[in-house]
C-alpha cells in the first residue's frame, strides 16, 4: 500500500516538475526574444540629461538648445537630424498626436518667435523632455497644459 501511494506522490511531483520546467523555459524564451522598443530607449536617454545647461546653439551636455539636444539624443541612436525645427519634424514618420510613443519628436510654434520654435522629446503619459533657456535648462514638461498644448504642431517617429 505505501508502495503504490510513493509511486503516485512520484508520479505527481514529476508532472509538477515538467510543468515548471516548460513555464520556465517558455517564460524565459518570451523575455529574451523581447526587442527593446528603440523609442522607449531614446526617451530614456533623453530623460537622463534633465538639469543639462542650455546653451543658445548648443549640442552637447555642456550646453544645449532645443534643436541641439533633440539632435544630440537622436544621434546617440545613428538617426542624423538637421539642427532645426521644421528638419526634425520631417525626419521620420508623421505621428497624430493620438498615437504619440516615447521617443517621438514633438514641435511647437510661436514660443519665442513666429512660426515653428521649439522641440522636445515625447516620454510617454502627456510629458516630454526639451532643453528650455537658460533659466531652466533641460526639463521635463506637461504636453496638453494650457502652455504647450496650444503651440504643439506635430509629431514624428525618427525610430520605428
Amino acid at each position: 500500500m505505501l508502495f503504490l501511494v510513493l509511486s503516485h506522490v512520484t508520479h505527481h511531483v514529476r508532472l509538477l516538475a515538467v510543468c515548471c520546467a516548460c513555464a520556465l523555459a517558455i517564460s524565459g524564451a518570451s523575455v529574451a526574444s523581447a526587442a527593446p522598443d528603440p523609442g522607449s530607449e531614446v526617451a530614456d536617454l533623453a530623460q537622463q540629461y534633465v538639469g543639462s545647461p542650455y546653451r543658445w546653439g548648443g549640442t552637447s551636455p555642456a550646453g544645449f538648445d532645443c534643436t541641439g539636444f533633440v539632435m544630440w539624443v537622436y544621434g546617440q541612436f545613428g538617426v542624423s537630424m538637421p539642427h532645426n525645427e521644421a528638419g526634425q519634424l520631417s525626419t521620420g514618420e508623421r505621428v497624430d498626436a493620438n498615437d504619440l510613443r516615447p521617443g517621438d519628436v514633438l514641435v511647437f510654434a510661436n514660443t519665442y518667435r513666429r512660426g515653428l520654435s521649439h522641440v522636445g522629446i515625447y516620454l510617454g503619459d502627456g510629458r516630454f523632455v526639451h532643453a528650455v533657456d537658460e533659466a531652466h535648462g533641460v526639463q521635463v514638461s506637461t504636453l496638453w497644459d494650457s502652455y504647450w498644448a496650444p503651440r504643439f504642431v506635430g509629431a514624428s517617429r525618427a525610430l520605428a
